[in-house]
């Protein structure tokens, strides 16, 4: 047991990676994803199960833990789904990937999608953070039991920068494990970056965790430069003139785009990166599909300060009305509270008619 700043008591099961990997093989036949069978502990179950009774509400945080509580109704249940991860998997499908992993990721993206589908069956609430992966699972017979959470940023931990003057250097923030935005990083160094003249951008400038192979390979490129992780991104990208989102894999929302939009970077993105956000292509951001698109975009915001200039205003306000903490996440905590509120009356009617 743990503790941090956020929460009252943090409980930590160890599960080897061994058993991981076995419960995954042993699921290949059957029905259920295979990332659902890597996280499976019974070690895990039998906490969950006597911690169950000593609390109102259990949320799960992903299909993966929400596994723990497809049995166990005693409580009311809440499963944060995050993405259609799926719709995910479908993309990374469309994106290169052959051979045994081709197939693999077939099987668990059917597995997923039947999976995932079939949730709000067994939770008093699902959530996701945006409302074209709701559509895509549902279509438009969604889940009276949805909730639509987006993403949010803290705004007063990203100040707003006047970037007008800037040296022309175009940022890429974000988690490079991660597939989809190492898929990113080289699609634009690969296929975008040698459209674009050093007038527009001198440096592309990629800020967060990466893995050393991945980062070689990038540095290895001329104008690519890599930070690695960084203890503040406010000051990471002080001097940037564009944020770029060149993602083509990925569902829900892409918070890189938010934070470029409250740090006053003027951004460029593709469809999949603009996907779950209301922002208006023009006024906020720039949406921009094809390499040669992407390249334009870019070229007319440094061309163009004052187009620079109302894009970064117009994302700042938008990202303040729409996606500060407090907004985006209202839906859900309303949902639980009155949900907690509601079970509590009701055990304590039966515990005073007993």
């Amino acid at each position: 047991m743990v503790d941090d700043a956020v929460f009252d008591r943090i409980e930590r099961i160890h599960l080897p990676r061994w058993r991981s990997i076995v419960q995954t093989a042993l699921a290949i036949p059957g029905r259920t994803p295979l990332q659902v069978a890597y996280y499976r502990s019974p070690a895990f179950a039998r906490r969950v199960a006597a911690l169950l009774p000593q609390h109102d509400l259990a949320l799960a945080h992903l299909i993966r833990t929400g596994d723990y509580l497809l049995a166990k109704r005693t409580i009311p249940t809440v499963l944060e789904m995050t993405d259609a991860i799926s719709m995910n998997y479908a993309r990374v499908r469309e994106h290169g990937v052959k051979g045994m992993r081709a197939r693999i990721y077939a099987l668990e993206q059917a597995r997923l999608r039947a999976y995932e589908a079939q949730m709000p069956r067994h939770f008093d609430t699902v959530s996701l953070i945006a409302d074209s992966d709701a559509a895509n699972l549902w279509e438009e017979n969604l889940p009276s039991n949805l909730v639509v959470a987006s993403n949010g940023v803290d705004c007063d931990a990203l100040p707003f920068q006047n970037r007008i003057g800037n040296p022309p250097v175009a940022v890429f923030i974000g988690n490079m494990h991660s597939a989809q935005n190492m898929d990113a990083c080289r699609h634009f160094v690969q296929d975008i970056l040698p459209l674009v003249p050093e007038t527009v951008v001198r440096e592309f400038r990629v800020v967060g965790r990466i893995h050393e192979g991945d980062a070689t390979w990038l540095r290895q490129h001329p104008r690519v430069t890599v930070t690695g992780e960084v203890t503040s991104i406010p000051v990471a990208v002080a001097d940037a003139a564009i944020g770029v989102c060149p993602v083509r894999i990925g569902a829900g929302v892409q918070n890189k785009v938010l934070e470029y939009m409250a740090l006053g970077l003027p951004t460029v993105s593709s469809p999949v990166g603009h996907e779950g956000l209301a922002a208006v292509p023009s006024r906020d951001l720039l949406v921009a599909a094809t390499p040669a698109d992407v390249a334009t975009a870019m070229k007319r915001i440094i061309a163009d300060p004052a187009l620079a200039t109302a894009l970064a205003h117009h994302a700042r306000q938008f990202v303040e009305e729409r996606h500060g903490w407090d907004v985006t996440l209202r839906p859900l905590t309303d949902r639980i509270g009155a949900t907690i509120a509601t079970s509590i009356r009701t055990r304590t009617a039966l515990s005073a008619r007993s």
